[in-house]
């Protein structure tokens, strides 16, 4: 009988902590900005494709898109499982498909 291991759960308690000596040199960071800046999420985007990530390519473009997945899978005439699955961890949406909502969510942004 084959036995499945389990893949450990991500915890913070894990991390090494390291203290910063000079604060001085960070800026502050903000989300919303950044995700208002479309020339920072593409790039985003590509070096996610660069780096072979495609779970994170999804999760800054979900967050980019923000978007009611009733209306867009609405307007795509894609069904709403598809649009949510689109973004889920485990799916593997075609390029036709992420090419879709992104189209309409650019378009409802306007």
């Amino acid at each position: 009988m084959k036995q499945k291991i389990k893949k450990p759960k991500f915890s913070l308690d894990n991390i090494q902590h390291t203290k910063v000596h000079d604060s001085s040199k960070f800026k502050d960071f903000n989300v919303n900005e950044f995700f208002e800046n479309e020339n920072d999420v593409a790039a985003a985007l590509l070096q996610c494709l660069i780096d072979n990530d495609s779970e994170s390519f999804m999760e800054i473009l979900d967050s980019y898109l923000r978007v009611n997945r009733s209306k867009i899978a609405q307007k795509t005439k894609l069904s709403r499982a598809t649009v949510s699955s689109a973004f889920s961890k485990k799916s593997n949406p075609t390029l036709k498909t992420i090419a879709k909502i992104v189209h309409e969510a650019h378009l409802s942004k306007k």
